[in-house]
């Protein structure tokens, strides 16, 4: 077998969280073979890097001690028709040599050379600016410690959590019919529901929202982990496809029906008697940005059983105690199902705290909060 790969023609973007391992993997790659185009850490720079380098294969290093490329992962999962790779680091590391680099430089190659773009399906016209359509990445098995997910997404259990039976809905878990005292100006929401996502969560959100019908009487608020310089982007791709609004929080707006809220992620959001926003600092050296727990808790206690959360895809454990809220002030707590997440650490963590009572896939879930409204 030959030293290096004869594939120079196919072009490779690399995204990792450490200029070290950056530099490793471009180096490993260009060494077999391939034509490393654009090699960035996280951020909107990068982006604008894939715009000029038009890679065949972008490889993204998901590495265990840092978890900021998931500021980027979310949006670049929409971004143009471009096969993505996820790897966890772990082959690069010490033990890292030419055959492990060929071996992935094979893989990258072949997959970039037979990849076919993904049709988008149809989807329901908004009443929006028009923005040009991208499509849809596949993501694809890498050699070695590598997440793997298709379009739709599958499941990827990473934390081998057995899912709790789940319960029924019932009339005392999911009555709405509390008031409540403050008096709110014309037009403020009355029913209000987090939903929390993180590590697939774009994709989940996206699905939900494509299936709310435009008469839901329901002011939404995202809480989704992502970089502060990405809100903008989630908020355009969102709102091509939603009849809501879909905007980011800011202080002094009224929360109103029909409207999607998203949390900035170095923000607090406070709620104001009367139903405007308030955003304050978050806290220094918070293990999650934005906080789901405390979106959660603060919708909680203003609207009480007039509020409710959906806990979508995810790794980790934020939203269980704002789940736990949710519940103690009367509220719903839904989560989106084990089979249709990609990462299902999240609404695993949910279910455990025995306040879920409903669990589906982001269509179902849809479908079943306007039945709740309109049975």
């Amino acid at each position: 077998m030959p030293d290096t790969i004869n594939h120079s023609a196919t072009r490779v973007a690399i995204l990792a969280t450490s200029e070290k391992t950056q530099q490793r993997l471009s180096s490993l790659l260009k060494d077999a073979g391939l034509n490393v185009v654009a090699h960035e850490l996280p951020g909107d720079g990068f982006l604008a890097q894939l715009e000029n380098a038009s890679p065949d294969v972008l490889l993204v290093d998901l590495s265990e001690e840092n978890g900021s490329e998931t500021d980027v992962i979310d949006t670049l999962l929409d971004y143009d028709a471009l096969p993505i790779f996820f790897n966890d680091s772990s082959p690069a590391g010490g033990g890292a040599n030419a055959l492990w680099a060929k071996k992935l430089a094979r893989k990258l190659s072949d997959i970039a050379t037979h990849h076919e773009p993904v049709t988008k399906p149809v989807t329901k016209p908004v009443t929006k600016p028009v923005i040009e359509p991208v499509g849809k990445p596949d993501i694809t098995e890498i050699p070695s410690g590598t997440l793997q997910t298709d379009e739709p997404a599958t499941v990827i259990d990473i934390t081998d959590v057995k899912t709790p039976a789940i319960e029924p809905l019932t009339e005392a878990s999911t009555t709405l019919d509390a008031t409540t005292t403050a008096e709110k100006p014309e037009g403020a929401a009355v029913n209000i529901w987090v939903l929390g996502a993180s590590l697939g969560g774009p994709q989940a959100v996206r699905q939900f929202l494509a299936t709310v019908e435009e008469d839901l009487p329901v002011a939404f608020i995202l809480a989704q982990h992502i970089g502060a310089n990405h809100i903008s982007l989630l908020a355009e791709q969102l709102n091509r496809v939603t009849s809501f609004a879909v905007l980011a929080g800011q202080t002094g707006h009224l929360i109103r029906h029909h409207e999607v809220i998203l949390t900035p992620a170095d923000k607090d959001i406070k709620i104001t008697e009367d139903g405007y926003l308030s955003l304050r600092p978050a806290m220094k050296n918070a293990i999650y940005s934005p906080s789901i727990n405390n979106v959660m808790s603060t919708v909680a206690s203003h609207y009480g059983n007039m509020a409710g959360t959906i806990v979508f895809s995810g790794m980790g454990d934020d939203g269980a105690r704002g789940c736990e809220a949710m519940a103690q002030h009367g509220g719903i707590v839904w989560a989106q199902d084990v089979d249709s997440c990609v990462i299902s650490s999240m609404p695993d963590q949910a279910r455990k705290t025995n306040t879920v009572t409903f669990s589906a896939n982001p269509q179902a879930l849809a479908e079943r909060l306007y039945q709740y409204y309109h049975d």
